[in-house]
């Protein structure tokens, strides 16, 4: 694992502390934490901007996220992102499964 050193603001600081008392972790827990989700999200959110701009398959935008085929197409629908898949062709799929 590596060391990774940076300055934050005040508040924030003191808002990593609250977490850390509600999480009842201590900070560098929290720190891992928090930073494997914004991580998580940033694939996302970019999986589905170049799946929006259809420059990537849904195949190709779940590696990106690191989710499933189905998932992917299940944000893609939350988003609004039309793949040319329907909610219909999805439940037709899922029976055959």
């Amino acid at each position: 694992m590596k060391t990774v050193t940076t300055r934050i603001p005040e508040d924030d600081e003191a808002l990593l502390s609250e977490l850390e008392a509600e999480l009842t972790a201590d900070r560098s827990e929290v720190l891992r934490r928090l930073i494997r989700k914004g991580l998580t999200d940033w694939r996302t959110e970019k999986a589905l901007e170049q799946l929006r701009d259809h420059e990537i398959t849904v195949r190709r935008a779940a590696e990106i996220a690191d989710v499933t085929y189905v998932e992917m197409l299940s944000l893609a629908a939350e988003e609004g992102i039309d793949i040319g898949y329907t909610a219909d062709d999805l439940e037709r799929d899922l029976d055959r499964i």
